[in-house]
């Protein structure tokens, strides 16, 4: 007889309590609940000085449920690390403060977690991922090998992340997404998350996803639905937003892909280059504005 395996949900928030309003409403209608809700908070004003806060995150709502609240400094990746060193399950959802679930989600991905103990982690589906790109530019996306949905979940050979979402079969993949990525505890307390990539920390899942798929497999399960509202508070503008991407890009290519094979710096280049083409194409002068920022902060860096 197969063990009955514990969960526990981590949430990072910052100054955004009714999307976590939302998010914490679609876990209490969970037809299988976790062990543990952590709510790790950011905000200006904490949340547990908010009006309404203790009504929504209480034993009342939670009755089966240990409920733990802590105020950090902000940062995703620190936020998250922090949920993690509180959290005992045998397996920690990290899910965004803006997602929905279905009912069945934690059940459906439980299951998998339950009868294949191979898999070091998981994520589930979003069930109103954008529509696909267009032709053309998922041509350009795939001969520059740049990041797209729609796809095999695992890293271009410039280093460069895939996502499953909006695939609708089962999958081994190499890349979980941030919204709603699982990790069996003993492979996450031993890779942790990255915080050297501060704030919102693009590509933090990216990298987590990486290093623990080199020590157990990951998957993609098409049956765990939920909805990623992607929340337009507290998420920077879009010349910060571009520098940011690239420059964790970066980061990530030099630490993960770059030491073990060199000539992948001619995948990473080509990469660069197809941003620079992409921005042109769609006459985004902010995105290229925002890419030129962040690739001189990165190599800056790097060099003082």
């Amino acid at each position: 007889m197969q063990k009955a395996i514990t969960s526990s949900i981590v949430i990072c928030t910052r100054n955004r309590p009714n999307d976590l309003r939302i998010c914490l409403d679609s876990i209490a209608t969970q037809t299988m609940m976790p062990q543990e809700l952590i709510v790790v908070d950011s905000s200006d004003i904490p949340l547990s000085e908010q009006r309404g806060f203790t009504e929504y995150f209480s034993s009342a709502r939670f009755p089966s449920i240990a409920l733990i609240y802590t105020h950090t400094k902000p940062g995703l990746t620190h936020q998250r690390n922090v949920g993690i060193m509180r959290a005992t399950g045998d397996v920690l959802y990290f899910f965004d403060d803006d997602v929905k679930l279905e009912n069945s989600y934690l059940d459906q991905m439980s299951t998998i977690f339950t009868q294949h103990q191979h898999y070091g982690g998981g994520m589930g589906a979003i069930i109103n991922v954008p529509p696909r790109a267009s032709y053309w530019q998922r041509v350009l996306r795939t001969v520059f090998l740049l990041q797209q949905d729609y796809s095999s979940g695992r890293f271009t050979w410039s280093g460069m992340p895939t996502h499953a979402y909006g695939r609708i079969s089962f999958q081994d993949v190499e890349v979980l997404g941030g919204c709603c990525m699982a990790y069996r505890r003993e492979f996450i307390i031993k890779h942790r998350f990255d915080e050297r990539l501060t704030r919102y920390a693009f590509m933090e899942d990216c990298d987590a996803s990486r290093r623990v798929s080199l020590d157990a497999p990951l998957f993609y399960n098409p049956y765990a639905k939920l909805q990623h509202f992607n929340s337009p508070l507290a998420r920077d503008r879009v010349i910060d937003n571009r520098a940011m991407y690239i420059k964790n890009y970066s980061y990530l290519f030099f630490k993960n892909f770059y030491p073990h094979q060199k000539l992948r710096i001619i995948g990473y280049v080509w990469s660069i280059v197809g941003l620079f083409v992409e921005a042109l194409l769609f006459r985004r002068v902010d995105y290229i504005r925002g890419y030129m920022t962040g690739l001189r902060s990165y190599f800056y860096e790097q060099s003082a």
